[in-house]
């Protein structure tokens, strides 16, 4: 006996009924591939995994907002870790930002991009990050390896599922043949080039005001640059410098003036 679920239905019904199952079915299907797309790239938090590099045990613990916080007994295995759990997390935003330092997002988007590849080539910020490698400490230059191997190591593990992540999905419809490239040191010291520019953001201000002092006398350029208001948001941090060492927090800052006390004029510590 055959299953007609429409064979009593009239015949404008019955197809309209046919359709709609039809929708129904593929619009499922399709919301379940869209949850596997997005699935695929989501990082492993729980168990144990086998990473190629590590010379011990490494513990990755994740809190309660998904921020990983990485235990291990030597520095290379630590920013091992570290790059391979950074690819986990943004491995796609990491191939990104690495194209915008180098003036290749082209290579990704095509010649939409040409103008932004074009000015940061000008800038030179990957050319500089090349030249400045080599003068880094060994040490440094170790930690960086480290780091690069972690984050090739996350790539090799999931070279199938990279390709069905959702952004590296989308991106294929306009640029199939793209692959990612292994990861560098050179990619890591470049994007350093990236937030200095973005620390650049009061230039304009700094400019003016070296312009401004140039012509106008020091209280008019205060009234128009008013220092910080040290004695109504103090800094978390008041001393401390870098040495050869590293960071000493027990250090004064080198050729700074102390910060002023909560009420002090905070004008103090401006200058033309």
């Amino acid at each position: 006996m055959k299953f007609r679920p429409y064979a009593r239905m009239p015949r404008p019904l019955m197809w309209l009924a046919r359709v709609v199952t039809t929708l129904v079915v593929l619009s499922l299907a399709l919301a379940g591939a869209g949850v596997l797309a997005v699935r695929a790239s989501f990082p492993q938090v729980s168990g144990d995994l086998k990473v190629k590099g590590l010379t011990g045990k490494v513990t990755v613990y994740r809190d309660k907002t998904g921020v990983p916080h990485i235990y291990a007994d030597s520095s290379e295995d630590l920013f091992l870790a570290q790059g391979y759990v950074h690819a986990q997390d943004r491995f796609f935003e990491m191939d990104f930002r690495r194209h915008v330092t180098a003036g290749r997002l082209s290579e990704m988007f095509g010649p939409s991009t040409l103008p932004q590849d074009k000015a940061i080539r000008t800038m030179g910020w990957r050319r500089i990050a090349e030249r400045e490698l080599p003068l880094l400490s060994e040490q440094t230059r170790r930690y960086l390896d480290a780091y690069a191997r972690g984050v090739n190591s996350w790539m090799e593990q999931h070279e199938g599922a990279l390709g069905k992540s959702l952004e590296y999905g989308l991106l294929r419809i306009t640029n199939s043949g793209y692959q990612p490239e292994p990861w560098t040191p050179v990619d890591s010291v470049a994007w350093l080039k990236a937030m200095a520019w973005d620390l650049r953001s009061n230039l304009t201000d700094e400019i003016g005001r070296a312009l401004a002092a140039s012509e106008l006398p020091r209280e008019r350029v205060e009234q128009l640059w008013p220092g910080y208001p040290f004695g109504a948001h103090r800094p978390i941090v008041t001393k401390g410098s870098v040495t050869d060492h590293g960071f000493d927090q027990a250090q004064e800052p080198r050729g700074a003036t102390p910060h002023p006390e909560a009420g002090a004029d905070p004008r103090a510590l401006t200058g033309a």
